[in-house]
């Protein structure tokens, strides 16, 4: 299992914690879609070609990393919390690493 791979599983498992725990659960709801995409994207089970100026990378960690953000920002359950730490980090590293490229 690569980083990358690994990051993307780390990222569901986290954004599956954040909306079964009832805390804002359109923006984890969205956190979910994004890292979900990025487990298959990462498996090689789903292949996107997007004709866009924005890397399709940048734009999945932003839509992970933001709704990571807010949720962090409103909650106080320790394993919310610990869920959307991880979640963050993970999308922070996702945009950081687009932003390079």
């Amino acid at each position: 299992m690569t980083l990358h791979t690994a990051l993307a599983v780390a990222a569901l498992a986290a954004s599956i914690v954040l909306l079964l725990s009832h805390v804002s659960r359109g923006l984890a709801a969205l956190a979910l879609v994004a890292s979900g995409l990025e487990v298959l994207m990462a498996f090689g089970w789903l292949v996107l070609h997007v004709a866009s100026p924005v890397p399709l990378q940048l734009a999945l960690g932003a839509l992970i990393a933001v709704p990571a953000l807010l949720i962090w920002l409103r909650v106080t359950a320790k394993t919310a919390v610990s869920a959307a730490t991880v979640l963050c980090l993970v999308g922070v590293l996702q945009l950081s690493l687009a932003l390079m490229r």
